[in-house]
């Protein structure tokens, strides 16, 4: 008795129309893409939480695909749904419906890399990151200073000044500023010595007062081994109750970074004029890297109360008041000369 479903032609034929169709259906996932010649390179945002059927919204919105329920149709075939990341997307060339899945499964999303340099304030980097259209400037200031983030940060005073470790960041977007300021405080907190607090306890200051030392140090002095001496003469001068008089801290308060101190500036009242406040300002001016944080917990054993640049990137440190005169005098002259 035959007890075959079908003659061996029949199943044959079959075999070959099923891989037909899937040949069919492979070349359409792959070729089937917008002429090359007409295509100008285009960015697409997937935001968070996006799923298949607004991908494929997108898809079609932004022009992408011809046949965006192509891409659907892979996803759903390969069951892959929950592997498409959230980012942006380059497409510089026309994709095909299987470029597409490739890409996003893999999550191959833009990168923006963010530099913040040492000595980088909180408008430096909030400038830093409008130019990437990461967020606005505005936007991250007010984040900066909002009571409930920095709670949650576990930032003391009334931003995150002096927090956000200077070093190269990767986000990839939609960040919110938020998550910008967690990015840059975690990495403050592996940087940081891990016996800073302690070592801060031993010198009679709380953590936020090295901070600020530190972001002092950093705008002051570039020269590595000079940032022990700078941190010396700030403590010098606090433990004599002398003003500090650092020009930076009067830049910082004026809202005004081209490193210009006026003589209006020097007698302007505020919180962060050095040459009228004694004592440390409210906070920190900058962000410092880990030589100015090291030097403000580690100050170096001198007696210098002074020290003017030499009008190269150093500066000259003296004990006395008559000494520092003298190279305040050199300095002058030689700008003098510079300019003449």
């Amino acid at each position: 008795m035959n007890t075959a479903s079908g003659s061996p032609r029949r199943i044959g034929r079959g075999v070959a129309l099923a891989a037909l169709a899937l040949a069919l259906l492979s070349a359409f996932f792959l070729f089937d893409t917008y002429p090359t010649e007409r295509w100008e390179g285009k960015l697409v945002l997937v935001p968070k939480g996006s799923h298949l059927p607004g991908v494929v919204e997108i898809f079609r919105e932004n022009r992408i695909l011809p046949h965006p329920l192509a891409f659907r149709a892979i996803v759903l075939l390969t069951d892959s749904g929950r592997r498409i990341h959230y980012g942006e997307y380059s497409f510089p060339t026309p994709p095909s419906a299987f470029d597409a899945w490739r890409i996003m499964t893999r999550g191959d999303v833009v990168k923006y890399e963010v530099t913040v340099p040492p000595g980088a304030n909180l408008y430096d980097i909030a400038k830093l990151l409008e130019v990437e259209k990461l967020v606005t400037a505005e936007i991250f200031l007010d984040a900066a200073g909002a009571p409930d983030v920095l709670r949650r940060l576990g930032i003391p005073g009334e931003s995150a000044e002096g927090y956000l470790f200077p070093d190269k960041y990767l986000f990839v977007k939609p960040v919110t500023p938020e998550e910008i300021l967690e990015f840059m405080v975690r990495q403050f907190r592996r940087k940081v010595p891990p016996d800073a607090e302690k070592r801060a306890e031993e010198l009679g200051l709380s953590l936020h007062q090295v901070v600020t030392i530190a972001s002092i140090i950093e705008k002051e002095t570039g020269v590595e081994e000079e940032k022990p001496m700078v941190s010396a003469v700030i403590r010098k001068r606090l433990a004599l109750g002398m003003p500090l008089q650092m020009d930076p801290t009067v830049i910082y308060g004026v809202k005004r970074f081209d490193g210009t101190v006026t003589r209006k500036d020097l007698r302007m009242a505020g919180p962060y004029n050095t040459y009228r406040n004694h004592g440390l300002p409210p906070g920190p001016i900058s962000n410092p890297g880990l030589a100015s944080l090291s030097a403000a917990l580690n100050p170096s054993k001198t007696e210098y109360l002074f020290f003017v640049s030499k009008n190269d990137g150093s500066h000259t440190f003296s004990r006395t008041l008559p000494e520092h005169n003298r190279a305040v005098e050199l300095f002058r002259r030689a700008v003098r000369e510079d300019e003449g």
